[in-house]
């Protein structure tokens, strides 16, 4: 029994050691925590019941090395792929969901979900909350820190990255079902996933977290699905609007939490910036169309998903959105390559700046 104990406290400390020294030894983080909706998801959801909110089959994938679907939403890879891929690491870590071995949790893991939000009731029955996200990461931290200990697993964790795209599908979801006529209902909506996100990034550092990239809101109101509702064809700016009043509110949490809690630090990614840039001189970035959906069918595209039957583009490097909702990975790819280093479009850091171990802001 004496024999068997000394066996598993000898590796235990092995394993301390070992957290410990990938923590330390490399300015590339050590694992990739990833949370939020389709932007990000890299195959949670196939391992959801029914049919709604996947991305598991053709003509997904397309691009992706082997032509599969794996589940993203996307011709390939999306934009935790393309971060991550700066940081040395080959894509996003891998669904949670998919997670069958435990060493593949010592470089991160992948909880976004299709069709959720920052809300409870966003995407109810079809995805996966954050806030469920949230819990499966404890179950994780619990483990590790069972594993390594408490001291290497906080170690390991403070230097770790902690990626956010959510908020998305809150306010397509209010536009779809209320509109944007009420301007006190939109600033209950902005003020409600503020807090609640504040709620949840709160929770994360309280599990160890320290380290925080977040993806801003997009110009939702320019996604062909919308652009085809409207006669004109043109963006719902009201709803590009509401983006912009949650990045603004985004960045307020971020500074307040960084501002009363040690060690909280965090780079906030403007996309909405980085998609405005694009849009006044596409052909700079490589773009010839950003109104239509490379797959779909109808009007711009955007009359149904991309689904095996829907007919897509060939020149889909050329196109800004893959399907009605979602970016093709040349956008993913633009968008994130400008983040990890681009200081005009990331605040108070860059990705790169906030990853690197030995920098102190």
């Amino acid at each position: 029994m004496q024999g068997k104990m000394g066996l598993l406290l000898l590796a235990a400390a092995f394993s301390a050691a070992v957290f410990m020294q990938m923590a330390v030894a490399t300015n590339v983080v050590p694992a990739i925590y990833v949370f939020g909706d389709s932007t990000a998801d890299v195959g949670n959801n196939n391992f959801l019941p029914g049919n709604q909110a996947k991305a598991n089959f053709a003509h997904n994938g397309i691009d992706f090395p082997g032509g599969t679907p794996t589940g993203r939403f996307s011709n390939g890879y999306n934009g935790i792929d393309y971060l991550a891929k700066k940081l040395r690491f080959k894509k996003s870590p891998p669904a949670y969901l998919s997670i069958t071995r435990e060493a593949m949790l010592y470089r991160g893991a992948n909880f976004a979900s299709g069709g959720s939000g920052i809300l409870d009731a966003t995407g109810r029955n079809i995805s996966i909350s954050l806030n469920q996200q949230i819990k499966d990461y404890e179950e994780i931290t619990r483990h590790l820190k069972s594993r390594v200990g408490a001291t290497a697993a906080d170690r390991f964790l403070s230097k770790s990255l902690f990626i956010f795209s959510t908020g998305n599908n809150d306010m397509l979801g209010f536009y779809t079902v209320f509109g944007l006529k009420n301007a006190t209902q939109q600033d209950l909506l902005i003020g409600q996933l503020a807090n609640q996100f504040k709620n949840q990034l709160q929770t994360l550092y309280n599990l160890g977290a320290r380290k925080f990239v977040v993806f801003g809101a997009s110009r939702l109101g320019c996604v062909p699905t919308l652009r085809r509702a409207i006669p004109s064809g043109e963006c719902a700016e009201d709803l590009n609007k509401l983006s912009q009043q949650f990045n603004k509110a985004t960045e307020a949490v971020l500074h307040s939490l960084a501002s009363t809690l040690k060690g909280f630090s965090y780079s906030f990614i403007k996309v909405y910036d980085i998609i405005s840039v694009v849009s006044s001189n596409p052909t700079k970035y490589g773009f010839t169309d950003l109104v239509s959906a490379c797959c779909g069918s109808g009007k711009f595209n955007a009359e149904s998903s991309c689904t095996p039957n829907a007919t897509y583009c060939s020149n889909r490097d050329q196109y800004f959105y893959w399907d009605r909702l979602h970016p093709t990975q040349a956008t993913s790819r633009l968008i994130s390559n400008t983040a990890f280093r681009g200081r005009k479009y990331t605040t108070p850091v860059t990705v790169e700046q906030l990853a690197d171990s030995r920098r102190r802001y």
